[in-house]
Parts: C-alpha cells; structure tokens; sequence
C-alpha cells in the first residue's frame, strides 16, 4: 500500500476535483443542506497560524485512517454549514455522520488510499484536534469552499495525521486540584469508660452506591493488545440482491444474455449477510465509481435466531 504523505497532495487534488459533486452530494443528505457546490483549491502545507477562520472554535471532523495514519476532513461550526445535532447525534445521526464520513473516504482519496477506518464527530477545538492528531507544518493541506445557499464556509483535509486517535472528544481534562488535608485536632482527654455503644448495622457501613461515578469513554486505540487483534479478524461481508431455485435442466440452458427473473420487486431492501448471518438489510447506492450498501435498518439480535426441534428434543433456539 502507498504512505499518505504531502508527496501525494497533488493525487488527493485530483480526487477532489473529479468527486467534488458526489462529496457535495454526500453533505447535502448528511448534514441536511440545500444546493450544496465544492470548490477545491490548491495544495499548500498546514499552519496552525492561517487556518481558516473558525477553526479555533467546535467544528466537524471527518477522520479517515489508512495504513496507520489518518488524512482529516473539517469544517468549523461557525461556517453555519454544520448542523446543532452534530454536538450531541442520536443513533439516527450517528449513523448519518459515519456513512458521511465512509463516503467522503471513497470519494475524496485515491482509490491507493481507500480508508480502513473512518470515524466522524464534533471537535470542541479544531485547531486542539488537530494537535491532538501530531500535525506537523510541513503536513499537506487542501483546501476547500462550500456553498449551500446563502450559507458558505471554508472546509480542510489535512494528512497525514500521525495520531488519528485523538482527533474526536475533548481534550483531556485538568485534574482536580488537591484538597488541603485538614489539622487533626487535639487529642481529647480520657473519658470514664461507659457502655459501649451498639455495633452499627452492617448496611451502614457498605460503600456507597457508584452512581456519581462517571463513564470513561475508551477509544479503539485505547483497547487492550488482544481486544485489537479480534478486531482485526476479517468475516465475508455479503450483500445479497435476491435468491431463487431452479431445476438443474433450467440452469443447463443458462447462457450468455440469459435472464433469470426473480420474484423480488426492485424496491426491496437488500440483506447484508456478516460470516453467514444476516445482521442489516439496506438500499444500493451509487459511491463513485462503486457499487454500496445504506443500511436502513440492523436485524435485531432475536431476529437472527430460529426455532428448531430435533426428534426427542425439546424445542430449542439456536443461531442460523
């Protein structure tokens, strides 16, 4: 595989320029915008200094990691082009966010470059993420001007960003400052022995509840090494457009510009099949010059299972 370095700014320009109005497209139905057009500029390097305006605020960051490095697309709030349910998605726009964020790879890198892992979010910073991301100055920069009716703004890619793992979330938070350990106080004088006192109830003395604790959001990167690794393991991925029998005697007869019709309308969902199970079904879309799946909906997992009984045996469920 070819390394993402600012050697390749004037192949990543070229994608651009040939996807402009597929990536427009991309946006368009991710960050529900109008008329969306994408100007590309020309390749420079990156400074902190002469980001665009904006860019010291929240913003999208797009990150798309190939080969161990990232290449990061973003785009400031103030821009007006990034919606308010970026800060905080429900499922329904985290998904959006992560087929935008999938398409834009496929779109706007050359097919050398194709991203293994993609992620988008929002940025409290961008100027912060991309630090967090080990940008250098002599890293390449593109840049781009998005116009979507009234509204326009100046979007990024950078790469290559060595640390794609700290671009999304806040910067790590200051500790809490130490609390002064209070003077012990005097000794107080002896006291004539009395009753003891009842020994408390056990309850009494068991830890507290854990609910002021907080939930510590753990990147991929963060992972233990064997965690990683399963992540690492690749499953057939199959999406499957419609399925029938035929007798052998029909499928003898099959030949150049045969047709097989099938009883399944155009308009159906498609499934996509994960190591044999179905776990989505979805609709096909065009993503370049490539043939995708948008998942609508993810098969439940007591969908995916069935009922079967053997002789003698009691009924059972068990998975496909």
């Amino acid at each position: 595989m070819a390394d993402l370095t600012p050697d390749v700014a004037a192949e990543v320009v070229q994608a651009c320029r040939a996807g402009a109005a597929e990536a427009a497209e991309a946006l368009q139905r991710a960050l529900d915008l109008q008329n969306v057009t994408i100007e590309v500029g020309e390749p420079g390097h990156t400074a902190m200094a002469s980001l665009p305006e904006g860019f010291d605020g929240p913003g999208l960051a797009v990150v798309l990691t190939t080969g161990g490095v990232a290449a990061i697309f973003a785009i400031a709030e103030a821009s007006g082009l990034v919606p308010e349910w970026t800060a905080a998605p429900d499922p329904t726009g985290q998904s959006k966010l992560t087929t935008l964020a999938q398409e834009l790879g496929m779109i706007l890198l050359p097919e050398q470059f194709m991203p293994q892992n993609f992620q988008a979010g929002r940025a409290k910073n961008l100027k912060g993420a991309l630090a967090r991301g080990g940008v250098a100055d002599n890293a390449a920069l593109v840049p781009l001007e998005i116009a979507a009716g009234d509204k326009n703004g100046s979007a990024v890619i950078v790469f290559p960003v060595p640390k794609p793992g700290g671009v999304i979330g806040a910067a790590t938070a200051e500790p809490p400052a130490a609390k002064p350990v209070p003077k012990p106080a005097a000794k107080p004088a002896a006291k004539p022995a009395t009753k003891p006192a009842a020994k408390p109830n056990s309850a009494s003395t068991l830890p507290q509840p854990a609910q002021q604790r907080t939930r510590r959001v753990v990147s991929v990167d963060q992972l233990p090494a064997y965690s990683r690794s399963l992540l690492r393991i690749k499953v057939p991925v199959v999406v499957t457009l419609a399925h029938k029998r035929q007798s052998l005697d029909q499928i003898m007869e099959l030949g150049p510009g045969s047709i097989i019709q099938f009883d399944k309308s155009c308009e159906e969902m498609l499934e996509l099949d994960v190591g044999g199970r179905s776990v989505a079904t979805g609709e096909a879309v065009k993503v370049g010059d490539k043939f995708g799946l948008r998942i609508n909906a993810i098969t439940m997992p007591g969908e995916r299972f069935e009922p079967v009984r053997g002789p003698g045996q009691p009924r059972m469920r068990l998975p496909r």
